[in-house]
């Protein structure tokens, strides 16, 4: 055996397949050690010698090289899918996903396997139809993969669709960035769903995609009231943004703590002196302890710089 191994010759497959029925566990794993080796190489055939075994272990090798095999293994894939094993059927979806061909979306999303609907639901050219569809599937998972699908391609769908992903607290806030976009009117009312770690996230949607205070969203939640987010924009940015960031400073919707951070990042400019101006107008205004404390270490840190 370690004479064929050696050969690195596709053709040696032939001297392997009896192995597969073996009934020593360790001739089989030697067996699907070879057709690992070279079963790509070898073909089709190769290939559908393990998934039309009556090993399950052989069967499942086969699938893991369904994906490798690429284009030619196609009709394997489709075959594939009707193995008993759920596993098998797992593989075979996720090797279909490479066929841009309709017949492969609706096998897919039509299968009794819930772990392969949720495949079908990734497919790159599945229509908004099908993932409006899978919105209402039987199984929970399935129905998320769709709404992923539904707001990663921007399908036009009815709001109220969304709703009981949000009271599950699904997708929240790739949800909250859709109704943004599509229908700012309802933003507000959408506040009351956000968790600490959907502000997280929202904030560093806001820091990878938006590039100015006159982006849309921003100013869609900005006028729904939803500042957190904002403000943990608004502070890694320059003065082009102080207009926002003072407002932000001076709305006591904001949670303090939050504004207190504005406060305290602007002391790499306390040299400026309209940042001072301001600092000691809040100072003279609030009763917030925090506010006044940052303003005061602006005001102390203005001084160190004249001395």
């Amino acid at each position: 055996m370690r004479t064929l191994f050696e050969q690195d010759d596709p053709t040696v497959l032939e001297a392997f397949k009896p192995l597969l029925d073996d009934k020593d566990p360790w001739f089989v794993s030697k067996a699907l050690d070879a057709y690992r080796m070279w079963g790509i190489t070898a073909g089709v055939e190769a290939v559908a010698t393990l998934l039309r075994h009556k090993n399950l272990d052989v069967r499942r090798a086969g699938a893991n090289l369904l994906i490798p095999l690429g284009q030619p293994g196609k009709s394997l894939a489709f075959e594939a899918l009707t193995d008993t094993d759920a596993v098998v059927q797992k593989k075979a979806a996720k090797a279909l996903l490479m066929f841009d061909d309709n017949e492969v979306v609706e096998r897919l999303i039509q299968h009794q396997n819930d772990t392969v609907r949720m495949t079908g639901m990734q497919h790159p050219t599945i229509g908004g139809g099908a993932l409006l569809v899978g919105l209402n599937d039987p199984h929970a998972g399935v129905r998320e993969a769709a709404l992923e699908g539904v707001l990663k391609h921007d399908v036009p769908v009815d709001m109220e669709a969304l709703m009981p992903f949000l009271k599950r607290r699904q997708q929240t806030v790739k949800i909250l960035i859709w109704v943004a976009k599509n229908e700012p009117d309802r933003l507000q009312e959408l506040t009351a769903q956000l968790q600490k770690k959907d502000m997280k996230e929202l904030s560093d949607y806001l820091r990878e995609e938006v590039m100015d205070s006159t982006d849309p969203l921003l100013v869609h939640l900005l006028e729904a009231g939803m500042l957190e987010p904002v403000a943990r924009w608004v502070i890694r940015l320059g003065a082009s943004e102080d207009v926002l960031r003072w407002n932000l400073i001076n709305d006591s919707r904001l949670n303090v703590i939050e504004r207190s951070k504005l406060l305290e990042r602007l002391i790499g400019r306390a040299d400026e002196p309209e940042i001072i101006e301001r600092a000691k107008r809040l100072l003279e205004t609030t009763d917030e302890e925090l506010l006044k404390v940052a303003c005061e270490n602006l005001s102390t840190a203005a001084s160190e710089l004249d001395s």
